[in-house]
């Protein structure tokens, strides 16, 4: 069982080993969080070929062990099982999670989908079990969590501040929640 966790990737460097369809969606997903990217590949999607910039470096070659040194995170997201589950015990040796595409039972950490509102972030995974569940899930929250709670979000975000620094009754933060957008307007207007 996964413990479900956020991370602040923002300059960690990252190993992705693969350059096909889902080696791409997981670049896609660190390149947008901030991560520095490193992948290593024979071939490279289109998409990571038209993407490269300085936070995103392609090596057209082979995997090696070396390529493991100063880096923070590992994907290994080859289309053969056996350089995976190699890439996998090199990081377990060096104390680095890896993210087996192909297993996720022998994954460190795997990536969730997530629906993300402002602040306000939601990941849903069946841990492999059901990918369609998840998908059907992520749909139905999305339905339900709009894209009112960006504002939503921030303007919470922003009567918790104001309300701390004015030392006001902390039940007040929690009673927050249960306001319209238009409501928690009103109430920065008092702080």
């Amino acid at each position: 069982m996964m413990t479900p966790l956020l991370f602040n990737l923002k300059n960690k460097k990252v190993l992705v080993v693969g350059g096909g369809k889902v080696a791409t969606r997981r670049i896609a997903t660190l390149f947008e969080n901030g991560a520095r990217i490193i992948c290593v590949s024979l071939d490279f999607s289109h998409y990571l070929k038209k993407t490269q910039d300085e936070g995103l470096t392609l090596i057209e070659g082979s995997y090696d062990r070396n390529q493991l040194e100063n880096i923070d995170l590992v994907v290994a997201a080859t289309n053969s099982e056996a350089m995976n589950a190699q890439i996998k015990n090199d990081c377990k040796l060096l104390g680095i999670w890896c993210n087996r595409v192909d297993s996720p039972e022998e994954s460190d950490f795997i990536f969730p989908s997530v629906i993300r509102r402002g602040d306000l972030t939601l990941s849903v995974c069946t841990e492999g079990a059901s990918p369609s569940l998840t998908k059907a899930i992520v749909e139905d929250l999305s339905l339900h969590y709009d894209e009112s709670y960006i504002e939503r979000t921030a303007l919470l975000r922003e009567c918790r501040k104001r309300i701390l620094e004015k030392k006001v009754d902390p039940q007040m933060l929690k009673d927050l929640v249960n306001y319209s957008n238009e409501a928690l307007k009103e109430q920065l207007k008092k702080y």
